[in-house]
């Protein structure tokens, strides 16, 4: 068929999209040194909540190098706390 139809051709042109997005999970994964939800590693089996303050930010940059940083999550707004604990 042509090419809008054929899925062969559409994965051949997402699979650099998806190698740079599986190398950005394995990065983060590989510096998260706890195991949370889904995320679990046989060699840090507890839960850090140390780590529930920062977000692992993954960054590429035009060399094609991914740069990893934990960069900390900024503190909830006082209204949204409020929110949250009026719902529990």
């Amino acid at each position: 068929g042509n090419r809008e139809y054929n899925p062969g051709w559409h994965t051949a042109l997402d699979l650099p999209n998806l190698m740079t997005v599986a190398e950005a999970v394995a990065r983060a994964a590989v510096t998260r040194q706890e195991s949370r939800g889904a995320h679990f590693r046989a060699d840090f089996e507890s839960k850090d909540d140390e780590w529930a303050q920062y977000n692992i930010v993954i960054r590429k940059h035009a060399d094609g190098q991914m740069a990893v940083n934990r960069e900390r999550i900024s503190e909830m707004p006082e209204t949204l706390k409020q929110i949250i604990e009026e719902m529990r």
